[in-house]
């Protein structure tokens, strides 16, 4: 499915709004990536490179309301869960993330009432993403894991799906999804494809996923999106016959440098590969490929630019 039906597809998933945001320009329809509604305001659809406001709209609490009703079926119980996480997976893969005011017992987070935004991220599948990439570090002989570094709205998870479908073709890989934004799970089927021999862990917090996968699937491989306070658990992988491809949040490789994930991955060896993503116009471009064997080395790795495209390599500390 192309872009734009993607587009019209996850209007439908608005029904308070679904009429103006088919009105939107079609060049707006072909890149939008997020619709955003917030009470009180107009719907606003997002692109890589352009905001379109939708004018004649303005968003009420009740269509708010309506909104997440629609997502859960009209079952607001059957969705106990996602609701207090704030976020919900649809049909077609794509994903509504949503805030207002927190209901707290204890120190936790039980429900969120009082809905006042809404984000609707439109699902895109953009296969063959990461060949280059992947040829360039899995068939390496000396890849332990790779590290995806980019911003928010790298297209880093784009990337991560497509390589954890590449690598399926070839070897058993486990998909820790605890975000549900990888394989997009909608009542037990993946809305995207990760290949033939993938084994998706769908909400599952990353270490319980990661123990669970190693005790029962046996893979070669797992995958991780946006890494943070687990990586302990992840770097305890190391040395046992799994590799590792991750994300984490990093904007370029002097923020990789200061970050506790990220040096710990490295210094224990679950990782030895870093690429660097770009973002706005170069949305889903690699800049930059490194191996580094240790996280000292990273600060010198530079910005990236152009790195990736003239060599397949920049070998930092080897």
């Amino acid at each position: 499915m192309d872009k734009t039906n993607r587009y019209y597809e996850a209007t439908a998933l608005l029904p308070p709004f679904t009429n103006a945001l088919r009105t939107v320009p079609a060049r707006i329809a072909e890149k939008a990536c997020e619709i955003r509604l917030r009470t009180g305001r107009p719907v606003i659809v997002e692109t890589p490179d352009e905001r379109h406001i939708c004018r004649d709209t303005l968003a009420s609490p009740d269509e708010l309301r309506a909104c997440i009703k629609y997502f859960c079926d009209y079952s607001l119980y059957s969705a106990e869960r996602e609701i207090a996480d704030g976020r919900i997976t649809l049909k077609g893969g794509h994903r509504a993330g949503f805030t207002g005011t927190a209901v707290i017992k204890g120190s936790e987070v039980t429900a969120i009432k009082d809905i006042s935004s809404i984000n609707l991220r439109i699902a895109a599948e953009h296969k063959g993403i990461a060949e280059k990439l992947m040829s360039l570090t899995v068939f390496e002989r000396d890849m332990k894991g790779l590290l995806l570094l980019g911003a928010p709205m790298s297209a880093k998870t784009t990337m991560l799906r497509d390589y954890a479908r590449l690598l399926s073709a070839f070897a058993k890989t486990s998909v820790i999804d605890e975000n549900g934004e990888i394989a997009a799970v909608y009542k037990g089927v993946p809305q995207n494809d990760i290949g033939l021999n993938c084994d998706v862990l769908d909400m599952f917090t990353k270490t319980e996923g990661i123990l669970r996968a190693i005790r029962l699937l046996s893979p070669e491989y797992i995958v991780c999106d946006e890494v943070g306070a687990e990586y302990k658990t992840l770097a305890d992988c190391a040395g046992k016959g799994v590799k590792l491809i991750l994300s984490v949040h990093c904007g370029n490789m002097e923020e990789a440098a200061e970050n506790r994930a990220v040096c710990a991955l490295i210094d224990a060896g679950a990782v030895n590969y870093c690429a660097l993503l770009g973002s706005g116009a170069e949305i889903g471009k690699v800049k930059g490929l490194w191996r580094v064997n240790r996280s000292e080395d990273i600060g010198g790795c530079g910005s990236g630019s152009d790195m990736y495209g003239c060599r397949s390599r920049v070998l930092v500390g080897a």
